[in-house]
């Protein structure tokens, strides 16, 4: 008897101790998304204006930083309380989001990131060109927690290990018509009981043009489960109807100027410049915050309160 309750005493004890070490997986567990990448926000050294041209601020990485992609980027002021988008271009309309899809249009002015709300049993359908929510009728593809399904008549291939920037071509050879089992997007890790979503970039064929589809995550910002996040573009910035949407799209108030005119890197040496696109954002003195995004995680920003 004492033999007995001595082994289930040791049983207790390595019970307990794996399930303080899983649950510190579970607890310290820290996404794969994101950057190390510390942003340093200087004045511009013009002086502001009453006009709607200044230049605001200039932005660069502290020693150390890589290349982000501009698809994954994305760039917020907030100047006497007012929030604005930067980009190169065109920002996503404010009443764009809602219902069960979200997209937001990145500072590339050509990548939308588009989560979509899976909590339900039933389906969400979506209609990637016109990145909205839709019906059984017509739909890209349909989403029910982890289980995502491409909808007949979709052609579709996957490029491993790509990401979405990366993409510039198709091999239509490789091109799938497969479209009655789901797609095997993810990968469950057990140790910390999480979704990630496999490494690489869908290429998906739908009325004569190619889109190209990366997954982010499964989760929102709240770290809650069923809301699959994508990077969405076409291939080689072909429009489609979403961009010509003007209660999607809308011009930026605020555009990003770089040097580089390839518009695919945030070079890690590269100082880029926030410039007003006809609308007076500051005039005179203006306190300005700026917030960055890349890959919906927030970015380090230092001097990020600054006095124009």
């Amino acid at each position: 008897m004492l033999k007995w309750k001595r082994w289930a005493f040791v049983t207790a004890v390595v019970l307990l101790f794996v399930g303080v070490a899983w649950t510190f997986l579970v607890v310290s567990y820290e996404s794969p998304l994101g950057t190390n990448n510390r942003v340093i926000v200087s004045d511009s050294s013009n002086s502001l204006s009453n006009g709607s041209t200044d230049e605001l601020v200039s932005l660069s990485f502290a020693e150390g930083g890589e290349d982000l992609d501009w698809s994954s980027v994305q760039i917020e002021i907030t100047a006497n309380e007012q929030q604005h988008t930067c980009s190169f271009g065109s920002q996503s309309a404010e009443s764009s989001n809602d219902g069960k899809v979200k997209s937001t249009l990145g500072a590339d002015g050509s990548t939308f990131t588009t989560m979509i709300d899976a909590t339900a049993d039933t389906f969400t359908y979506f209609d990637l060109p016109n990145q909205q929510e839709s019906n059984v009728s017509v739909h890209t593809m349909k989403f029910s927690k982890t289980d995502i399904f491409f909808s007949q008549g979709i052609q579709w291939t996957f490029v491993e290990g790509q990401n979405i920037g990366d993409i510039t071509s198709g091999n239509s050879s490789s091109w799938s018509n497969e479209t009655n089992e789901r797609i095997e997007w993810y990968t469950y890790d057990l140790a910390v009981h999480r979704v990630d979503p496999n490494q690489g970039t869908y290429l998906i064929v739908q009325n004569d043009i190619v889109y190209k589809l990366q997954f982010l995550s499964y989760y929102n910002d709240d770290d809650e489960s069923r809301f699959p996040t994508m990077l969405i573009s076409a291939l080689n910035k072909t429009e489609y109807p979403a961009l010509n949407n003007p209660n999607l799209v809308v011009p930026s108030p605020c555009l990003i100027e770089s040097d580089d005119n390839t518009l695919s890197h945030w070079n890690a040496t590269e100082s880029i410049t926030l410039i007003e696109n006809g609308v007076d954002i500051c005039s005179s003195t203006c306190s300005l915050k700026v917030t960055i995004l890349f890959e919906t995680v927030e970015v380090k920003v230092e001097n990020i309160e600054s006095t124009t």
